[in-house]
């Protein structure tokens, strides 16, 4: 189907009747994605057509009077880049026409026109096709969520409805900024009715055309989602524009979606927002004071200059339970934790290198699911109180690291969480990040994603009879709808194309 889920319009242009009238008899008959929208006796005539027509793809004879098929695909790209083209003409002319591929010529048909051979051609051009608009859909939609400037028409001829739905799901804490173990972007499959985009695997915001969810609340449909993603021990945000909107207002409603996450996504707090009701979201937001902080700062000092450590961390440790009690936002606990986390480096002469901090204090932030646990996660790296933590640091080795990869290799249809599989080895969180950064140079995300999509592309190797919902069980995914983006974003094919 074309952008609009319509089928796929089609020019035909030939300058003998009887090749057109067998080409638009077989289309109709026997083609059911697409449908002939006009006819034109040379090229000339089909500018014009192609003009007030505005098909998907044009089937052009290559020796025609006036102006020729290739003259004809050259003319009408600069016009309309996004058509594509499908060459019709005689063996002799396939090397004169084969330049013209690299010019939004989809296919070639010979004459004289058999019609299994222009059938295999049309479900050839009608995958091309189905591929193109997604590619185009996606390449456009990405750009929107990245803040850049797209042209009203480009929106409109790919998100021809004429009224959206949006909402933006995030598990945990904010995207990394910095880190090279950035997870792949997620991207909706092309069997999806509405486009999904996330800038990482925690994240999907959903651009859902008002007709494809019909009479049902968009609130309803996200929750759904949310329950059958959401992963035990995390939070989420939900924002969401309850009221359709217009195809000219999506970037606009875009923008505030990603400005409310950072706004309001609060570390260890699951959240539902609706955009459509911005004076009660202003309610939400705190004003913290900033001297509190200096005041704060000014208390550690003082501990320091007596030697009173113990007494840093319990000062620390009191001012995170008030934040967490008046939901300070992360944005302002990243601005809060760089200035304490500067003083205690300072005051412990750490040497470890500022790029290694930056990438611990991000995956702090990204994993933590409750205050507590960011706490932990941030100081860690400074303490060295007992001699078991100290013990820790002696693991740092590729045999136990080996054991690491063996259990989630073993375990893959489980959850498995940083904090369980942290738990389960006995070290922290931050020097569990910092093994998987050293030895795989990823992520611990990034690589369990990896081993889970690799597993599973081995399970449909070996039985292609298995269902895309049974794989993602097996490979520890809940939601098969969410697996197959997973997969697509990996390996740039859906499961069920893979398994073809």
């Amino acid at each position: 189907m074309g952008p609009n889920g319509n089928r796929y319009k089609v020019v035909v242009v030939d300058d003998e009747a009887v090749a057109v009238k067998a080409i638009c008899c077989i289309i109709e008959n026997q083609c059911p994605e697409f449908e002939v929208v006009g006819t034109a006796g040379n090229g000339s005539e089909a500018l014009e057509l192609i003009g007030r027509t505005s098909p998907d793809l044009v089937l052009t004879d290559v020796e025609m009077p006036v102006l020729n098929g290739l003259e004809l695909v050259r003319e009408a790209s600069g016009r309309q880049p996004n058509l594509c083209f499908c060459i019709i003409s005689g063996y002799q002319d396939f090397e004169y026409a084969r330049d013209a591929f690299r010019g939004g010529v989809l296919d070639y048909l010979t004459k004289p026109i058999v019609p299994s051979q222009m059938l295999r051609t049309m479900k050839n051009v009608e995958e091309k096709l189905r591929k193109f608009y997604y590619d185009r859909r996606v390449g456009i939609f990405r750009k929107i969520c990245m803040g850049e400037t797209i042209a009203l028409e480009e929106i409109q001829a790919f998100f021809p409805y004429k009224e959206f739905y949006a909402a933006l799901l995030r598990e945990n804490g904010l995207p990394r900024r910095y880190s090279p173990a950035k997870e792949p972007e997620l991207y909706g499959t092309m069997d999806e009715a509405y486009m999904v985009y996330g800038r990482d695997n925690m994240e999907e915001l959903f651009l859902i055309p008002r007709e494809v969810l019909g009479q049902q609340p968009l609130i309803d449909y996200m929750t759904r989602v949310e329950r059958r993603q959401k992963t035990e021990g995390s939070y989420t945000t939900l924002l969401y524009y309850g009221e359709p909107f217009s195809g000219p207002e999506i970037s606009e409603k875009i923008r505030d979606l990603y400005y409310w996450l950072n706004t309001l996504s609060t570390v260890g707090l699951s959240q539902v927002a609706d955009l459509d009701n911005k004076r009660l979201l202003m309610e939400r937001i705190p004003s913290p004071d900033i001297t509190e902080l200096t005041g704060i700062l000014q208390e550690l000092e003082q501990y320091a200059k007596t030697g009173r450590y113990d007494q840093i961390q319990k000062c620390i440790a009191k001012a995170f339970a008030g934040w967490e009690e008046e939901k300070r936002p992360q944005i302002w606990l990243e601005q809060a934790m760089r200035r304490i986390l500067s003083f205690i480096r300072t005051q412990t002469r750490e040497e470890e290198s500022l790029i290694e901090s930056e990438y611990q204090f991000e995956d702090a932030f990204y994993y933590s699911t409750s205050m507590e646990m960011l706490w932990q996660n941030l100081y860690t790296p400074f303490r060295h109180l007992t001699e078991k933590e100290k013990e820790n640091y002696k693991v740092d080795s590729p045999e136990f690291f080996e054991k690491i990869k063996i259990y989630l290799s073993e375990h893959i249809s489980e959850p498995l969480s940083l904090q369980a599989i942290s738990n389960l080895f006995a070290i922290s969180q931050a020097y569990m990040s910092k093994l998987f950064r050293k030895y795989t140079r990823q992520s611990y995300n990034q690589y369990l994603t990896g081993i889970r999509i690799e597993r599973a592309k081995q399970l449909m190797d070996e039985n292609r009879a298995l269902f895309v919902k049974d794989i993602a069980e097996m490979v520890g995914y809940r939601d098969q709808f969410y697996f197959s983006r997973i997969f697509h974003s990996y390996t740039g094919q859906s499961p069920a194309d893979y398994i073809k």
